[in-house]
């Protein structure tokens, strides 16, 4: 059995949490936040963050769930020196520097860090490569309508701001598009508007905070942004549906003849269910990585694909292939 431990307690923590009381492989030992007196409905114990330290030897991975915005990077440069961890890191722009960074502290530290191992980045990750080393082009990739959890947590970074979540809209036009017709490839921009509803301070300065979210780079800059000041009571209405999308379509010819399209799709009742399982996935993975000693940061394309199932490499091939 593997000890395990959980870092942030939001939407994807209490999601994590759920899938591993539920997996009888795993013992859930803590679940760790910056934020004092937190109980669990499942009776999981809590520490602080700043204790994760007391804790090598007792726990084997941590599956860090806290933002990528500002905090995975901090806490997760510090937890590999003691842990193997799990994240789901989703600056696409800065996962390449990032992982490079992981690897160099795990090699070191005898330990393995899975990165990006969420839904997107992580399986539509996958399915994208398997499908632009098919085409030999760039697929387009769509995401929504729904709650992107990232966006929420970064515009709740926001000084003044008290709560907030961000809907994703794909632009059915462009969509068409891609699917009509053959090698098109929109710019990146003009495939999505991004809806914000943001609760804030009685004081705050909704104008700065309005330019604020708008100029965020990595997140905003560039796209079409709506922000609406709302209620906080209305926030948390919204939060109770955390539904997403997403959709990968290719559309071309091979030889300049024939006629070909590939397309893969998800429907998330939960987005934060849907990452907790795969980030599940990647602890099993990081088990495998670990007992092969092969140590350093991994993202999900360096993952085989037999690693998936916990089969061996022989069984794989014979119910798979």
């Amino acid at each position: 059995m593997v000890n395990v431990g959980i870092v942030g307690y939001g939407n994807l923590g209490k999601a994590l949490e759920e899938v591993m009381i539920n997996d009888k492989n795993v013992n859930l030992v803590k679940i760790f936040s910056r934020r004092d007196g937190l109980k669990s409905r499942h009776k999981t114990e809590f520490d602080l963050v700043e204790n994760l330290g007391v804790y090598k030897g007792r726990i084997d991975t941590l599956y860090l769930c806290v933002g990528s915005y500002s905090d995975i990077e901090k806490i997760g440069i510090k937890a590999l020196k003691n842990f193997n961890t799990v994240d789901s890191y989703d600056t696409h722009k800065k996962l390449k520097d990032y992982i490079h960074t992981l690897d160099k502290i795990a090699k070191t530290s005898q330990r393995v860090s899975l990165s990006a191992f969420g839904w997107d980045p992580g399986l539509m990750s996958y399915i994208r490569t398997v499908f632009d080393g098919v085409s030999l082009q760039k697929s387009n990739s769509f995401w929504g309508e729904g709650v992107s959890q990232g966006h929420s947590n970064a515009i709740r970074k926001i000084a003044g701001v008290k709560n907030a979540i961000q809907y994703t809209v794909p632009n059915e036009e462009i969509i068409k598009k891609c699917q009509n017709n053959f090698n098109f490839i929109p710019n990146d921009f003009e495939k999505h508007k991004r809806i914000c509803f943001v609760a804030v301070d009685d004081d705050a300065d909704k104008e700065k905070i309005s330019r604020q979210i708008g100029n965020m780079p990595n997140y905003f800059a560039g796209y079409e942004t709506e922000v609406n000041f709302v209620s906080e009571e209305e926030i948390l209405k919204m939060q109770e549906v955390l539904s997403h999308k997403g959709y990968i379509v290719e559309n071309f010819q091979i030889l300049d003849k024939y006629q070909s399209k590939m397309e893969f799709s998800l429907d998330l009742q939960s987005n934060p269910h849907f990452t907790a399982q795969m980030m599940s996935l990647g602890g099993r993975i990081v088990e495998k990585l670990c007992e092969e000693k092969r140590f350093g940061a991994y993202s999900i394309l360096d993952i085989p694909a037999s690693y998936f199932l916990n089969k061996s490499r022989d069984e794989v091939m014979e119910k798979e292939l």
